[in-house]
């Protein structure tokens, strides 16, 4: 995590991009988190969606909510990776069938997959057992942030819940920090409820 923190500051330096909107969704708010407590005098201002502060937060909330929306075989697989702590290649095939199509409300694109570098490998020991998906804490530095902030988080989300947004925005300077929650949307607003996110994300940008 810090060295991708400090890869994207690298990234802007290499472009001469000053005071950066830095917006990072999922795995990209962490990272985004990592930058912007590392390097706080750096970014203009940051949006963070469907990411958390710390590891694996609230693991009941996710394995009720895979189970609500994806059925016993869903909420299984979610309690042995957020409980149980395990993550192999059998179950993260399993994952990609099982617990992909219950992320978002809308359907999901069958080929967006296709379009990325895969590398499973990297997940496999970033969210190992013990391994730093899993352990790390942004909680004690968040105080660093320097920029104003905005938080968006859907409140069906079973992989990264509302409720770890909800604690991302009450650990952030107050006066920075503007936290909008999404009703009947899953781990990507832009899929699930776009003009309203896009409305939102505009507005923060233009004040």
């Amino acid at each position: 995590m810090t060295q991708w923190g400090d890869d994207v500051k690298a990234f802007c330096e290499a472009l001469g991009i000053e005071k950066p909107i830095v917006y990072g969704a999922s795995f990209g708010g962490m990272v985004a988190l990592s930058y912007a407590t590392r390097h706080p005098e750096h970014p203009g201002k940051l949006i963070l969606v469907s990411t958390e502060a710390a590891g694996t937060s609230h693991p009941e909330r996710r394995v009720e909510l895979f189970q609500r929306f994806g059925g016993p075989e869903a909420g299984a697989l979610a309690r042995r990776r957020f409980i149980e702590g395990k993550l192999d290649v059998e179950l993260l095939t399993a994952w990609e069938r099982v617990g992909f199509p219950v992320y978002t409300r809308a359907k999901r694109d069958p080929l967006a997959a296709q379009r990325g570098v895969r590398r499973p490998d990297v997940n496999l020991w970033f969210a190992r057992s013990g391994g730093e998906g899993r352990t790390f804490n942004f909680f004690p530095v968040l105080s660093r942030i320097q920029c104003p902030t905005l938080v968006l988080g859907g409140e069906d989300d079973p992989m990264i819940p509302i409720e770890c947004q909800q604690d991302l925005a009450a650990a952030l300077p107050a006066h920075l920090v503007r936290f909008e929650r999404f009703p009947n949307c899953g781990h990507s607003v832009i899929a699930d409820a776009s003009l309203r996110a896009f409305a939102v994300i505009r507005d923060f940008i233009g004040h």
